[in-house]
């Protein structure tokens, strides 16, 4: 899609910028996600998701080279994010010194989900409908709608095991490779958690898939109720989805 900053890019600022002065989480702002910061979450999103999966995991691709996914990688990722932030009523970015956003959490609380604004719902169904036409254009496009029902499937599946005193649910939380280990996901994860506790909810839940760090949420206290597995249209398996559950 037009005006998308490419991964290279990206990665190369930010690895300049933390080789010269190494980032502190005092430097780090948090704020509201903003609209501008769309392009950076979803070149972070296809590198840390999608292109590992189509390089390493033939189950997923159905053993043939989808090399050609790049072409549509725009148009996917941001199929991707305006998924989850439609479901969303938290959203916040972790930005740079340079003002580079560098970390993400989207989230819901299903107390605050009754009064999400409509307008807001209606524009990012609009715009998600818009990308559903664009990407069954093209042969990718369409691979990647086959995929994405799969997903869809297996969510669905985990979704019957949340807890019904799970008000709370990790959408997405994502940090870049290139500023770990300082603590700005525990910073994201912390204020998520504040806001669910200000707004009654004692716990809440994430899906995550085998591609995900799942040894930081078994290490950081969460239990896995439930896993499923992905099972394609041919009949072939292929990767897990797991259903994890915290206390605030």
């Amino acid at each position: 899609m037009a005006g998308i900053e490419s991964v290279e890019s990206a990665v190369s600022t930010l690895s300049a910028e933390s080789a010269i002065s190494p980032v502190a989480l005092e430097s780090v702002t948090f704020r509201e996600f903003h609209g501008s910061d769309m392009k950076y979450l979803e070149d972070l999103l296809y590198e840390l998701w999608l292109d590992n999966i189509l390089k390493n995991n033939t189950r997923v691709t159905h053993g043939k080279n989808f090399a050609g996914l790049s072409k549509v990688k725009g148009l996917i990722s941001r199929d991707y994010l305006l998924s989850y932030l439609n479901h969303s009523t938290y959203a916040v970015t972790a930005v740079l010194p340079s003002g580079i956003p560098c970390g993400y959490l989207l989230g819901s609380c299903s107390i605050c989900g009754k009064n999400r604004p409509t307008v807001r719902s209606v524009s990012i169904s609009l715009r998600q409908h818009i990308s559903d036409i664009l990407l069954k254009t093209t042969k990718y496009g369409r691979i990647y709608l086959e995929h994405r029902e799969d997903t869809q499937r297996a969510f669905s599946i985990l979704s019957r095991s949340v807890p019904k005193d799970c008000g709370g649910e990790v959408i997405l939380f994502a940090v870049r490779g290139d500023v770990g280990g300082i603590g700005i996901g525990s910073r994201l994860m912390n204020d998520f958690k504040e806001y669910l506790r200000s707004n009654g909810c004692g716990r809440y839940f994430l899906c995550a898939d085998d591609y995900c760090n799942t040894d930081y949420y078994e290490k950081h206290g969460y239990k896995r109720i439930s896993s499923t597995d992905v099972d394609y249209k041919d009949g072939r398996k292929g990767k897990q989805f797991h259903l994890y559950v915290r206390d605030i």
